[in-house]
């Protein structure tokens, strides 16, 4: 992704003086430095923490998906990390976008989605969603885009919160935050734990999470050290035929089957001016302990796995003056190491990635246009050995053009193009021989996944807020995912589509906002030519209203319809059904007394019976995930 800064004065005032509830930021940094976001020639989506708070959302996973507009997934081991579909990649969308914490990567070296819940709410003070290629300055799997969440770097007035929430399925949770300062320091603690039954027999869990921090700042340098820490316990209850989908939802086959984990972060991360240049510095270490048990009749198996991850990141900037042009130039670093042993040295996970970028930009301020170019180099290593066996080694070269041009003070065009690309995960490449069975004797046998990306924009900003239309269109060669027996490279696929984002300030006291998509998946050519991608939707949309009832009341209505999508691995497009259709409406109501907020929510007003993801066709298999029906919750948070 490559991000172009304001070019006119003018320009500014219109990204300032367009401030509304999703999307009040003037600066976003994932673009590895800051930016202003209404100049982006991409798709920008940033989400505030009082958007966070009012809306009910509870966790970070929760708003990018209501609030974002992000279709996701259900999490089939009952935790709160649904894997995030941005720009419809179906089975694999979970590997085609780059998760970050602070700026940080999430997105580890197997097929994992990254994991959002061990931040606390509270800590959260804003959500970036940046649409389109990131592959520049995150390089691999951000083909579809970027996610950063930006906790609080403890700046804030001494004080903090406590807060409990309670109702349906037996959720409960507690959290608080807390922080101070001394001179040059800010201190910050969070804390919370959570418990549900969820809406399933055996599908209880239990998390607690925890994040300190501590920060130092002085005239243009600041340092930051964090840890953060998440452990979880919880039931798995498996699928569920179709049948059973439609008159037994909480049913299990699975009664015993249980997982549990605990992971753990350590971040120091600095800015600060070296000669002419500005300089970024992030140094984070994540180690990861998961255990799955499966208990059946004739044998009980356990699949566990300790995995390590430490990631460098250098990052310098200089800006260049002149009459009616500005100019920045950015260099960056990234190294990374991940290590994961399964099963007490059953196999042996190794990957390494080293790589260098530069983006340069142009503004050209009394035209009000400005052009950027960027190129990333990255060499990657990843193998498994011991029960299993596969390597991988590729290069890649990724590059993108852009450019922003203002047509008045409120209208704006963008447009870009470059490329991006994915390398197979471990689990997407190794091969486990058995009896009868042998590995192919290539064992680098999985190319890299390559795509060439185009997209093109208009934005404008009204006496009632903004909106922005965008087009873009993603040709993809050696696309990687499972055809129902292999992982493989399949022949070339499309994604294509429209979207639509708008803010509005209705009235004085109501504002509304709307997403919308149409998106298509399919193959170029091949035995598959012109059929559907499986698992993605051709058209989805989230909408919310927020009324201000009095300075101290307000409701929201927030909701989310997602239209009908194949089945996972209907390739040939042969199966009967597809999932259906959803819509699912949420209702909150938020009341303020004193430094007390109190507020009562219903998810799924309706009590709409549905389900987002299915693994078979066959309406006899046990492949149907339910989603909840109608839940209620009451909650109450101090501010001190």
């Amino acid at each position: 992704m490559a991000v172009v800064s304001v070019a006119a004065g003018h320009a500014t005032s219109f990204a300032q003086s367009v401030s509304t509830s999703a999307t009040s930021e003037t600066v976003i940094t994932a673009g590895r430095i800051p930016q202003d976001p209404f100049l982006l020639p991409q798709g920008v989506t940033v989400i505030t923490a009082e958007d966070i708070h009012t809306s009910g959302v509870t966790n970070a996973n929760e708003a990018i998906r209501l609030l974002g507009g992000v279709i996701g997934r259900i999490d089939t081991s009952g935790g709160r990390n649904q894997t995030l579909d941005m720009r419809g990649f179906g089975e694999t969308a979970g590997n085609n976008v780059v998760i970050l914490i602070d700026g940080v990567r999430q997105n580890e070296g197997d097929s994992g989605s990254a994991n959002l819940a061990w931040i606390p709410l509270s800590s959260i003070e804003r959500i970036e969603i940046v649409r389109g290629s990131g592959a520049v300055l995150h390089g691999d799997g951000a083909t579809a885009g970027v996610i950063n969440v930006i906790t609080q770097k403890g700046l804030a007035q001494p004080g903090g919160s406590v807060g409990v929430l309670a109702g349906s399925l037996g959720t409960r949770e507690a959290r608080f935050s807390l922080h101070t300062g001394d001179d040059a320091w800010r201190f910050q603690l969070h804390g919370g734990r959570y418990e549900t039954d969820n809406h399933r027999d055996n599908f209880a869990r239990q998390e607690n999470n925890g994040l300190a921090r501590a920060v130092w700042s002085e005239g243009a340098a600041q340092w930051s050290f964090q840890l953060g820490s998440q452990d979880y316990k919880g039931r798995l209850p498996g699928g569920l035929t179709l049948e059973d989908f439609r008159t037994s939802p909480r049913k299990t086959y699975f009664r015993d089957d249980h997982g549990s984990g605990r992971s753990g972060n350590v971040l120091v991360s600095g800015e600060f001016t070296l000669l002419d240049w500005r300089v970024g510095l992030d140094l984070n270490q994540r180690w990861n302990t998961m255990e799955s048990v499966y208990v059946r009749p004739a044998y009980t198996y356990t699949d566990a796995s300790d995995s390590s991850a430490k990631r460098l990141g250098l990052r310098t900037w200089r800006e260049f003056r002149s009459e009616g042009i500005f100019q920045k130039l950015v260099l960056g670093l990234d190294a990374e190491n991940w290590s994961q042993n399964r099963n007490s040295g059953e196999s042996l996970l190794d990957q390494t990635s080293r790589a260098i970028y530069a983006r340069h930009e142009t503004n050209f301020v009394p035209q009000g246009l400005s052009v950027y170019a960027g190129v990333r180099r990255t060499q990657a290593q990843r193998e498994i050995t011991g029960g299993a066996v596969g390597v991988l080694d590729a290069n890649n070269t990724s590059w993108e053009l852009g450019s922003t041009l203002q047509l008045s003070e409120t209208a704006q065009v963008f447009a870009r193009t470059g490329t991006s690309f994915r390398l197979a995960t471990i689990d997407e490449f190794a091969c486990y021989p058995y009896p009868g069975y042998s590995c192919p004797s290539d064992p680098n046998r999985l190319r890299p996944q390559t795509s060439r990306d185009h997209e093109i924009g208009y934005r404008r900003s009204q006496s009632w807020g903004k909106w922005t239309a965008r087009y873009y269109s993603n040709d993809l060669t050696n696309e990687i995912g499972y055809d129902g027996s292999a992982n493989v490279n399949f022949d070339p696929t499309r994604r294509e589509g429209v979207e639509l984002e708008s803010q509005h300030r209705l009235s004085s006291s109501v504002d509304a906002s709307v997403q919308a998509a149409h998106r298509r998946a399919v193959f170029r050519s091949g035995p598959h030519d012109g059929r559907d991608v499986p698992m993605v939707p051709h058209d989805s949309l989230t909408a919310r209203l927020s009324w201000r009832m009095s300075s101290t009341q307000q409701i929201v209505v927030s909701g989310q319809w997602v239209a009908q999508q194949r089945v996972t691995g209907d390739w040939d497009n042969a199966c009967t059904e597809k999932i259906p259709s959803y819509g699912v409406l949420n209702l909150r109501y938020n009341h303020q007394i004193d430094m007390w907020t109190y507020s009562a929510a219903i998810n799924n007003v309706t009590d709409h019976s549905y389900y987002n993801y299915r693994s078979r066709c066959s309406p006899t298999e046990q492949s149907v995930y339910p989603e909840a029906g109608r839940s209620v919750y009451l909650s109450a948070q101090r501010r001190f």
